[in-house]
């Protein structure tokens, strides 16, 4: 047999050449294997974040919450703040600096920062050690209270209250005791049993040419329906519970006393506020004498002057109750029967009304005062002060929010208010690193997926050619997909890219969410009168205009986000069929309806949240247009563009 040249194997593939391919394939199907393990993990941290965004809460309020510090001396409280109320333009009654009401500011978010406030935040981590408790423990409560005069600075230049005693009007749940500011209480504090509406004791029609208002007895009792000789109570004086011994290993209870006594004293007692500039002005030793006047019937008209004081008096100390929870007490009015006698139940007990007893004590110690700190949050704070201290928490806060929020805070710390502007310059600059960053790890999937928005056209004429095939035939609906699949695969584009966007962009958007609701230099800012931790929709219903816009921009600059890519690639779709138009607008019904949830997600979030929101549109429509124009250049056709043809 006639042997074979070996010049032919110069047509053969050499083993080298192959074990090459062969190598290739390898590293391809590791690499492949690589990026799904990748991807999973991804998805899990991503996964963590937002179990987490739920399960771990933060709060609108500096000092509650998660926190992220630089360090542990830096750790805030929760601080309530007062403010002297102002006079209308139209008040008569009131002389310059004068107030009915000292008010409590909810919507003050205020910031105790070690940059102002370093001695005063010392001072109260030594208060916190001298009454047995660490200051900021994890899982702890805490609350504080700041006054303001009405022109906006600290009375007597402290950020927190300092009592008489040398004492910050400050407490934390785990103290084991609080010491009271003040050295004694206000004795005798005397009011009309707030079941009787002041201003339901004369009728507006009584006025007559002296302005004076005509007073109806009958609203001074509260008797049995449809039975006015029956009087199950008569309008009395009550009293405030002030024995500090009854409250012995209450903390809670001093605390609240004390700050309605600092609300007291500084409305009631003070010597030229309008209360005591009106006993003065009408000889009256005291509020009692006032009231007793009115609660037994002495005077049958009283002047428009004296209507101003006892409205505003029992609004504001009725106020006051309220928000320190001292507004309860255990005596209940007895029922009785038509009759006017005394009912009992089944087992022979009196059988009480819901009507506070006549000249009954609120405040008293065997009552519900006290059962939570009065002004704290409703979450515990949980300071991340360290790298360290996130470790517990998960990879997500240690690997994602930490880095980030210690970025914000080092951007941060050294710049001034300015007015607010500091935080958007600050959530600017992040935004612009942390999106440059995401973009460099996802610029292939976002090329790719700028490619699958140039085959919408294309799509759409498949999805078209199929329109009228039954769901039941699956054999032409299995075609259809790997028509559609053959096209993805022809212009290297696969479907999976969009999700690794979503994968990849999603823990950026929790952790900087974390970040914006997390340190406290974010959360407190105020801007344009905006505050960053208020909830833009309620405040708007509020009647607080100015987060209208706020919502207006967010909404707006989602929308544009979602349709810019649209109108950008508008004209490869001109060219369609009534049936591949009807089969495009199929598609774009689930991206119209994700447009729509993701503009419900934007309205509920804070208004800080919302204007990293806005800035990040921004980057996305930026990053549409910067792409469209991208796609134009010859690089863009060379690199990219190859197989995408019309």
């Amino acid at each position: 047999m006639e042997s074979r040249s070996s010049n032919f194997d110069y047509f053969k593939p050499s083993q080298g050449s192959k074990k090459q391919k062969n190598k290739k394939e390898a590293w391809k199907k590791a690499w492949l294997v690589i990026k799904i393990i990748l991807y999973v993990l991804l998805f899990a941290f991503t996964l963590t974040g937002c179990v987490q965004s739920i399960a771990v809460k933060s709060s609108s309020f500096s000092g509650a919450g998660t926190e992220f510090y630089s360090s542990q001396e830096k750790i805030s409280p929760v601080v309530a703040t007062f403010k002297q109320g102002t006079k209308k333009k139209d008040d008569k009654y009131l002389k310059d600096n004068q107030y009915y009401k000292v008010e409590h500011i909810p919507e003050a978010n205020f910031h105790l920062s070690y940059k102002k406030y370093k001695s005063t935040l010392e001072d109260l981590r030594n208060q916190a050690k001298n009454v047995g408790a660490e200051y900021g423990q994890r899982g702890s409560f805490t609350s504080s209270v700041q006054y303001i005069k009405n022109n906006g600075d600290f009375v007597n230049g402290q950020p927190i209250f300092k009592g008489e005693t040398g004492q910050y009007l400050f407490t934390l749940d785990k103290a084991k005791e609080y010491k009271s500011v003040f050295n004694n209480w206000t004795q005798d504090i005397k009011f009309i049993d707030p079941q009787f509406d002041i201003k339901k004791l004369y009728d507006e029609k009584t006025k007559d040419k002296d302005g004076n208002y005509t007073l109806d007895p009958k609203q001074l009792k509260i008797t049995f329906p449809d039975k006015e000789n029956v009087v199950l109570k008569k309008a009395s004086l009550f009293s405030l519970y002030s024995t500090r011994s009854g409250y012995a290993n209450r903390n809670n209870a001093i605390y609240a006393r004390d700050i309605f006594e600092l609300l007291y004293r500084e409305t009631f007692l003070k010597e030229d506020n309008y209360y005591k500039q009106y006993l003065k002005d009408h000889n009256k030793a005291s509020y009692e004498e006032v009231l007793n006047e009115i609660v037994e019937g002495k005077k049958t008209k009283i002047t428009d002057e004296e209507r101003n004081f006892l409205i505003n008096y029992q609004d504001t100390i009725n106020n006051y109750l309220s928000i320190t929870n001292l507004n309860t007490t255990t005596s209940k009015a007895p029922q009785l029967d038509e009759n006017g006698i005394q009912t009992f139940d089944k087992n022979g007990n009196i059988q009480l009304t819901n009507l506070d007893q006549e000249n009954s004590i609120y405040g008293g110690p065997s009552t519900s005062v006290g059962s939570q700190i009065a002004f704290a949050a409703t979450e515990p704070q949980i300071p991340f002060p360290s790298f360290e201290s996130t470790l517990g928490y998960g990879p997500f806060f240690s690997f994602a929010v930490w880095p980030l929020s210690a970025f914000v805070i080092a951007t941060r710390a050294p710049l001034g208010d300015a007015g607010g502007w500091s935080t958007i310059l600050v959530i600017f600059l992040a935004v612009i690193i942390v999106r440059a960053i995401g973009l460099a790890i996802t610029w292939k999937a976002t090329m790719s997926q700028t490619i699958q928005e140039e085959l919408r056209a294309k799509k759409a004429k498949i999805d078209a050619k199929y329109a009228d095939v039954p769901k039941s035939n699956k054999e032409l609906k299995m075609r259809q997909q790997q028509e559609i699949a053959e096209l993805y695969k022809k212009n290297g584009v696969s479907p999976m890219d969009s999700l690794i966007s979503i994968i990849i962009s999603l823990p950026i958007f929790i952790a900087m969410w974390r970040v914006i609701q997390s340190v406290p230099e974010l959360k407190s800012t105020t801007w344009l009168g905006i505050d960053f931790a208020a909830v833009s929709y309620r405040r708007l219903f509020a009647g607080e205009w100015q987060y209208f816009f706020i919502l207006l921009f967010a909404g707006s600059s989602q929308i544009l986000t979602m349709i810019i890519p649209r109108i950008l690639n508008k004209r490869s779709t001109k060219r369609l069929t009534i049936e591949q138009k009807q089969a495009l607008k199929k598609s774009d019904r689930m991206q119209w309806i994700m447009m729509f949830v993701f503009l419900f997600i934007t309205f509920v979030f804070s208004a800080g949240v919302q204007i990293y929101w806005i800035i990040s549109n921004i980057w996305s429509i930026s990053q549409s247009l910067g792409i469209h124009y991208f796609k134009k250049s010859n690089f863009y056709k060379k690199r990219y563009a190859k197989k995408v043809v019309s």
